[in-house]
């Protein structure tokens, strides 16, 4: 899944620029010209910090004004996104809620935000709420827009998100609403699509806009194997944007990919010293195991248990990467109660693929099939997708499902942790040893 565009992404419901066409949107209402109100990208090697400070300035002149009051909460969800400092989504809390206080009706834009902010807690369905009551009220709101797809997204609302990214570019043509589209045809096994997208909207947008959407096109090339065009087009990112941190995400699963292991060590180590997401210290302890460095690995993982308590204390919901890190690295019983509890929530391929894992980690592999299954539906270019139902396959004795489903996983996306892969092959040579 893109972080980038999930937890992920909740400041890009303020971009307004470049992407297949332009566009801009300002609230009528406000007291401050909306040129005067900053606008928070995220992913753009944007300084948040002086951002935050414009707005903060701007409120003390205009204490009234309910748009910089919304746009700072999006901006401290922004914040806690890219720190892990949890502690800024109480933060963003007190700002939207004081856009409410002094603009109390009609104010889509702090609807907007609340909207932005439930999405960063994975509350897609309160996310989904207010983006369309936001809507109600400003149709063309590109903030509620983005995050209404996002939200169906999220629910595993296929269809319906396709039709609201349709809705979005006609009212909102930009780099936000072209990123969305170009993950949904990702998500459905459409890469070439997907990245003609992405390179249309690079050569429209401004060196923010370039390193956002140049940055997926690696990814979605290293996912093809291609990885000399991936790093060449990592490279221009990271010369727009030399400080951009999903790039260096990119990079380390690019480094993974060349086979450049001890790189990679040193790249993980200082994305989760900048931005200590449980997915991402889960990635480098799984490099460590596949170094045969497992006490460095455990150190890891602890990081990752109380990570996800500090998110959990601040309402963020981490069922979904508490299924999958338990499963892995952990207990398979709290796997399945996290998963569960996720499944009730939303019916998506991630969500799906989390709960077919942990049940078959806890030896439900009938019912883990059923589930995987709904998690390849799509096509998805998910190496773990297509791993774990080959190896659910394999428990179950399905042998030539499971050697197909086992190879595609394999052949999808080479910057997929080596640990995760190692586990595949010693799968895959047992299938291959039976025949």
């Amino acid at each position: 899944m893109r972080k980038s565009l999930m937890v992920i992404s909740v400041g890009l419901v303020l971009a307004v620029s470049g992407g297949i066409g332009f566009a801009t949107s300002s609230d009528p209402t406000s007291s401050t010209p909306a040129a005067a109100v900053p606008r928070v990208v995220p992913n753009s090697g944007q300084d948040l910090d002086a951002s935050i400070l414009a707005l903060q300035n701007t409120l003390r002149r205009v204490p009234r004004d309910h748009v910089s009051w919304a746009n700072l909460a999006v901006a401290y969800v922004e914040q806690a996104r890219l720190t892990g400092n949890a502690t800024y989504y109480q933060k963003a809390d007190d700002a939207a809620a004081r856009s409410f206080e002094v603009s109390p009706d009609e104010n889509f834009t702090a609807l907007a935000a609340d909207a932005a902010i439930a999405a960063a807690r994975h509350d897609f369905s309160d996310a989904l709420s207010s983006a369309d009551q936001a809507l109600a009220i400003n149709p063309r709101d590109l903030g509620a827009l983005a995050i209404r797809a996002d939200a169906l997204n999220e629910l595993g609302r296929y269809a319906e998100q396709m039709k609201a990214l349709r809705v979005a570019d006609r009212f909102q043509p930009s780099t936000a609403i072209a990123t969305r589209y170009s993950y949904a045809y990702e998500l459905r096994g459409d890469l070439d699509r997907a990245a003609d997208i992405l390179r249309r909207a690079a050569a429209a947008g401004s060196r923010a806009d370039k390193a956002y959407t140049l940055t997926l096109l690696s990814d979605i090339l290293r996912k093809q194997g291609r990885l000399e065009p991936a790093a060449r087009q990592l490279a221009v990112a990271q010369q727009a944007s030399p400080d951009y941190l999903p790039a260096l995400v990119s990079t380390a699963r690019l480094q993974v990919a060349q086979g450049r292991l001890e790189e990679a060590v040193r790249t993980w180590q200082d994305v989760v010293s900048r931005q200590p997401l449980p997915e991402y210290i889960t990635e480098l302890g799984e490099l460590y195991l596949h170094l045969e460095r497992p006490d460095e690995a455990d150190a890891q993982f602890a990081v990752v248990r109380t990570t996800i308590e500090l998110l959990d204390a601040s309402g963020v919901r981490t069922d979904l990467e508490t299924a999958l890190f338990e499963a892995d690295h952990g207990s398979a019983a709290r796997a399945l109660d996290q998963a569960r509890a996720e499944w009730q929530q939303r019916e998506s391929v991630h969500v799906a693929d989390a709960l077919a894992w942990a049940l078959h980690r806890t030896g439900r592999d009938r019912e883990a099939l059923e589930i995987a299954r709904r998690a390849t539906a799509l096509g998805s270019p998910e190496a773990r997708f297509w791993i774990h139902r080959g190896t659910i396959e394999a428990a179950l004795g399905l042998t030539d499902d499971a050697r197909t489903h086992l190879r595609r996983g394999l052949a999808t996306d080479p910057g997929l942790s080596p640990w995760q892969r190692d586990a595949a092959r010693t799968t895959l040579a047992t299938i291959e040893g039976t025949r």
